[in-house]
């Protein structure tokens, strides 16, 4: 078995209201000095997976994906997939 390094970034979809993101615009846009706007806050996994080839982890993160990790009706993610290096 292969070891991968995944990454995957999960974020709200642009429909959704984001709490989190209007907060700290709010708080930055009393602060004259920066030109900022559009703040979005999201999530960010990392963790490792055994796996036969990259071909058959991708299935497997995906399915880990839909299943545990993301919240598709109000969330968007991508994957990013690594060999681990020994």
């Amino acid at each position: 078995m292969k070891k991968f390094n995944i990454t995957i970034e999960i974020m709200p979809i642009e429909s959704v209201l984001d709490p989190q993101g209007e907060a700290v615009e709010l708080i930055v846009k009393n602060n004259t000095d920066y030109k900022t706007e559009n703040f979005r806050i999201g999530k960010r996994i990392n963790f490792t997976i055994s796996s036969t080839d990259k071909k058959e982890c991708k299935k497997a993160v995906k399915k880990l994906c839909e299943s545990f990790l993301v919240n598709e009706i109000i969330e968007k993610y991508s994957v990013t997939i690594k060999n681990e290096k020994n």
